[in-house]
């Protein structure tokens, strides 16, 4: 099989387009920053170059669990957007943007494709990830040393300005470079481990430093999930790997040093961060059954200039009755979850298709499509008309990507997510040894491992999971995580991997 496995890559590939292979695959990192056209246009070369090189071998070839499952997931997400598309057309007349979202649905499958060209190439051992790892430390780097450089100069190295307390560096207008930095900043501290895994004291220096950077860059972002999410990946990392759990305590008590220094010295940073323990307690109220008391009651509506009192039969007519002081300006997000769980019942089984969550939502607060009491019970929630604040109930999508799946593939493309997500736990126990390796693919593998683990933070704010960026992301890293073990197949009847 070793024989064959070699003959065939040396036969029908040249190393020119492995090469090229490789270094497509390498760019990804880099179109996130340069935007979701550029994305696209990489993800579709990509493809192409795939299906050349693999020809008949993904119609030929059995699929395992992991991908039948992500497969049967994708599928939910076409049929739950025909359902809709039916739906219009024959009880709610026909609307273009129903079309334009059955047609993405479609489209949609080229992301399960580039996983199955992953998976494939990794078998024939084709694919060499350590250009990937190279392009995606240095991307998630560069980012970080721009966004410092914006909050200094108060513009980027290309003149993009600062944005108040959101840094946002070469992303312009989108505040999303710290989330940017979080998804790829595990390959840059593991990348410079790697290096000087031979240097221990010159390791643990610049280790520390490169940790350091990503943290404060993330930190003056104005990005705050992300910067849990990265202090928690630490901690995954000082847990997974005993040879850098001397460097993380280190880094760690630097970084919270630094933060004071910024917190103290920057008010409007200050001021930023303060309002992020509101934001979590808000979020957290929505699955807290607490009764509203009298005196919160008071104090809430005294405070939107209003005298109304809430009757104890209020307090227990529905799920906007929970504790009104979680329910305030702060909590935007908590308000969008609450309005993903009413569209989310219009249909509970399948959802409406990708990319209704904005239609729905939209008509939900609607005053002409709400009875008397929808139209009372928003104005609870929201202590103020609905005309007022009407634009702070919807959004493109709910900024998580679970309560997106839920309002947009039902409760099945939900459950079926959570398999995927459980596949993925069973793979990370069974697969923990490699995490303690000290050579590039158990490097890849684990800041792979530990960005899914991030990416998939259930109380993760996010973007739509229905995006380029976010899609090709996910998948991207879910394929390197899935395909491991053909790499380490390949690496083992083959060559050791080579050292840098």
């Amino acid at each position: 099989m070793l024989k064959s496995a070699t003959n065939l890559n040396k036969k029908n590939f040249s190393i020119d387009s492995i090469l090229l292979i490789n270094l497509v695959l390498a760019f990804f990192p880099i179109s996130f920053v340069l935007g979701n056209l550029i994305t696209n246009i990489n993800l579709v070369l990509f493809c192409v170059l795939g299906i050349f090189h693999l020809r008949s071998k993904i119609l030929t070839t059995k699929f395992n669990l992991p991908i039948k499952i992500i497969f049967l997931l994708f599928f939910i997400i076409f049929f739950s957007t025909s359902l809709s598309f039916i739906k219009s057309l024959y009880f709610e007349g026909y609307e273009y943007i129903h079309l334009v979202r059955l047609i993405k649905s479609v489209i949609f499958f080229r992301f399960f494709l580039m996983l199955i060209i992953i998976y494939f190439l990794s078998e024939l051992g084709i694919l060499n990830l350590k250009y990937f790892f190279i392009s995606a430390a240095f991307a998630s780097f560069i980012v970080s040393l721009d966004v410092i450089y914006q909050y200094i100069f108060g513009v980027n190295i290309i003149g993009l300005i600062s944005l108040g307390h959101h840094n946002s560096g070469f992303f312009g207008d989108e505040l999303i470079a710290g989330g940017f930095i979080q998804s790829f900043s595990f390959f840059s501290i593991l990348f410079v481990t790697l290096i000087l895994k031979n240097k221990n004291y010159l390791r643990f220096i610049l280790t520390t430093i490169i940790i350091c950077i990503l943290g404060i860059s993330i930190m003056l972002s104005g990005n705050r999930m992300p910067l849990i999410l990265f202090l928690f990946g630490l901690l995954l990392v000082f847990l997974f790997n005993n040879k850098l759990r001397k460097i993380i305590p280190v880094s760690l008590i630097c970084l919270f040093i630094l933060f004071k220094f910024i917190l103290s010295s920057d008010e409007t940073i200050k001021v930023s961060y303060q309002s992020m323990y509101d934001n979590i307690q808000g979020i957290v109220g929505i699955f807290v059954l607490e009764p509203i008391s009298e005196n919160d009651s008071e104090k809430n509506y005294e405070a939107q200039g209003s005298s109304t009192m809430v009757t104890e039969k209020d307090q227990q007519s529905s799920l906007y009755r929970k504790k009104l002081s979680f329910l305030n300006d702060s909590t935007y997000r908590a308000r969008l979850l609450l309005t993903a769980l009413d569209t989310w019942k219009k249909n509970k089984i399948f959802g409406n298709g990708i990319k209704s969550f904005r239609i729905d939502c939209s008509k939900l607060q609607n005053r002409d499509l709400l009875d008397e009491s929808d139209i009372y019970e928003y104005n609870l929630w929201m202590h103020a008309t609905i005309e007022s604040k009407k634009n702070r109930l919807c959004s493109n999508h709910p900024h998580n990507y679970y309560f997106e799946i839920l309002t947009e593939t039902g409760i099945v493309g939900l459950f079926v997510t959570l398999m995927i997500a459980s596949l993925f736990v069973v793979f990370i126990l069974k697969n923990f040894k490699f995490f303690k390796g000290n050579n590039i693919e158990n490097f890849i593998l684990l800041a792979a491992t530990i960005s899914l683990i991030l990416e998939a933070f259930p109380f993760r704010s996010s973007g739509s999971i229905f995006t380029t960026n976010n899609a090709t992301y996910i998948i991207l890293i879910a394929s390197i995580i899935l395909s491991h073990k053909k790499r380490q197949i390949v690496s083992k009847r083959t060559t050791n991997i080579k050292k840098f």
